[in-house]
């Protein structure tokens, strides 16, 4: 009888993960996985134990990269989607956007900012109701030919849109001649 309450239980946590018995990082947030650490943990079996262990790598994985792409920049600040622009343009390209910035001094803290935030909202598996194209799971940001540039871009249509979308509402253009 105690054995099958326990692969009952076994289930029931395994059902709770979106993915099954298989843990992956990018399957819920950070605290969600040491949530289910924690309920995975009070589970009396080896392979509860197990499952508990994969969500707190899982938690600590996402935690890490968000401090590692971030450096110095405090937890605090990291939720501010970063200003996009000045610019000079922006511009659709396959996958996505390139934002030509108007100082290229500024491209390499931009990339490192954008970095820090899509980071941060991945740790927090996309939760924050922001307009912010960074907050879109799937995103990758590089630095364009141009080395004005920065392109932000994703593999599927409909994480194009929004990222094109949502660059356009973010994009501070400043006018040529002033």
């Amino acid at each position: 009888m105690k054995a099958s309450v326990a692969f009952s239980f076994l289930l029931v946590v395994g059902a709770s993960c979106a993915s099954g018995p298989l843990v992956r990082d990018d399957d819920m947030s950070a605290a969600q996985h040491r949530s289910a650490a924690a309920r995975a943990a009070e589970a009396p079996t080896d392979a509860s134990r197990d499952h508990a262990r994969e969500h707190a790598a899982a938690a600590a994985f996402l935690e890490q990269f968000e401090d590692d792409a971030c450096g110095g920049v405090p937890p605090s600040e990291r939720a501010a989607c970063p200003l996009l622009g000045p610019l000079a343009g922006l511009e659709d390209v396959p996958g996505g956007v390139r934002a030509t910035f108007a100082d290229a001094a500024r491209v390499h803290d931009a990339i490192a900012e954008m970095r820090c935030h899509y980071a941060f909202a991945r740790a927090r598996h996309f939760e924050e109701s922001v307009s912010c194209p960074l907050y879109v799971h799937g995103v990758e940001i590089r630095r364009g030919l141009d080395p004005r540039s920065v392109e932000i871009v994703a593999r599927d249509e409909a994480t194009v849109r929004l990222i094109r979308e949502r660059s356009r509402a973010q994009a501070l253009l400043v006018r040529r001649g002033l």
